[in-house]
C-alpha cells in the first residue's frame, strides 16, 4: 500500500496510532449495512465493487478462506489490494484460516480496515489481538455457530467488532449465503449483554444469510452492523433493497 492510500485509510478510519482499542461507536450507534463481495460475480469484481457503493452500503466485507479451515477458497491479498483503489468504502476482512496471523500483514498491505479473526483458529487470542493492532488496524474476533460466545468474555473489551456468523459453512449446497440460522438471535443478545457488562461499546456484526426478513430482529437483539448476503445481488434493484432494509432497521 502507498504512503497515499495509508493515509487516505487513516482520515477514513480515525486512526490515531494508538495500541488501545479504537471503539468509534457510541451507545447508540449508527447501524451499517455491508454485503459480502463473496456472494457476487467473480468475474465482475470490479463491477459488483461498483454496485456495492452505488447502492448506499457502507462497507464490503470480503472473506479470506485458505481451503482448510473453511473448505472453500476465499479472496487473496492481491485480489483485495486491487480492488481497493476502486471505492472509498472501508475493507472489513473476514479471516477464516489456519495460523491467521501469516495473513495479517499482507492484509493491511492490502488496504484491509478491519480484520475479523477466527476464535476457533487462536492459540492465544489475546496475545494475537495485540500482534494485530500493532499493525495499526483495528481488529475483531470471529466466531461460528457452534462455538459458545463464552469464549469472547476474557477479550471482548480489547476488540472493535466482534462478527457472529449466521449460518453453518458449508450447510445447503448450492445455497450459499441463503441459509439463515435462527439461533443467531439469542446469541448477538447474549453477546450484547456481555459487551454491556464490560463497559465495551463493541461493534457487533452478524454475516450469513442476513436479509431484509432477519435484519430487524438481529438490530433488536443487539447487533449494529449487517453485511447482507446472497439474496442482495439477486433482486433488482440493489439501492432499492438496501434503502429498504435500512428503513426496517431504524
Amino acid at each position: 500500500m502507498s504512503q497515499g492510500e495509508k493515509e487516505t485509510r487513516r482520515q477514513r478510519d480515525g486512526e490515531t496510532g494508538s495500541s488501545a482499542p479504537c471503539h468509534p461507536l457510541s451507545p447508540s450507534p449508527r447501524l451499517r449495512l455491508g454485503a459480502a463481495l463473496f456472494n457476487g460475480d467473480h468475474g465482475r469484481l470490479a463491477e459488483e465493487v461498483a454496485r456495492l457503493e452505488a447502492a448506499g452500503l457502507d462497507f464490503v466485507h470480503l472473506d479470506v478462506f485458505d481451503g482448510y479451515f473453511v473448505s472453500d477458497v476465499g479472496f487473496s491479498p492481491r485480489t483485495i489490494a486491487a480492488l481497493r483503489p476502486l471505492t472509498h468504502l472501508p475493507f472489513e476482512v473476514h479471516l477464516g484460516v489456519m495460523e491467521p496471523l501469516r495473513f495479517v500483514p499482507y492484509l493491511v498491505d492490502a488496504g484491509a480496515d478491519l480484520i475479523l479473526v477466527h476464535v476457533e483458529s487462536l492459540r492465544m487470542a489475546y496475545e494475537a489481538i495485540a500482534a494485530i493492532r500493532e499493525q495499526k488496524v483495528r481488529v475483531g474476533l470471529a466466531i461460528t455457530l457452534g462455538t459458545p460466545v463464552t469464549v469472547l468474555q476474557p477479550v471482548v473489551s480489547q476488540l472493535d467488532a466482534v462478527l457472529l456468523l449466521s449460518r453453518v459453512t458449508g450447510e445447503s449446497a448450492g445455497g450459499v449465503g441463503t441459509t439463515f440460522n435462527p439461533l443467531a438471535i439469542p446469541r448477538v443478545r447474549a453477546v450484547r449483554e456481555m459487551m454491556a457488562a464490560a463497559n465495551a461499546p463493541v461493534d457487533l456484526q452478524v454475516a450469513g444469510g442476513v436479509n431484509r426478513h432477519n435484519a430487524a430482529d438481529l438490530v433488536a437483539a443487539g447487533a449494529t452492523t449487517l453485511a447482507l448476503g446472497a439474496g442482495l445481488y439477486k433482486v433488482p434493484d440493489m439501492a432499492r433493497e438496501v434503502a429498504e432494509v435500512r428503513a426496517l432497521i431504524t
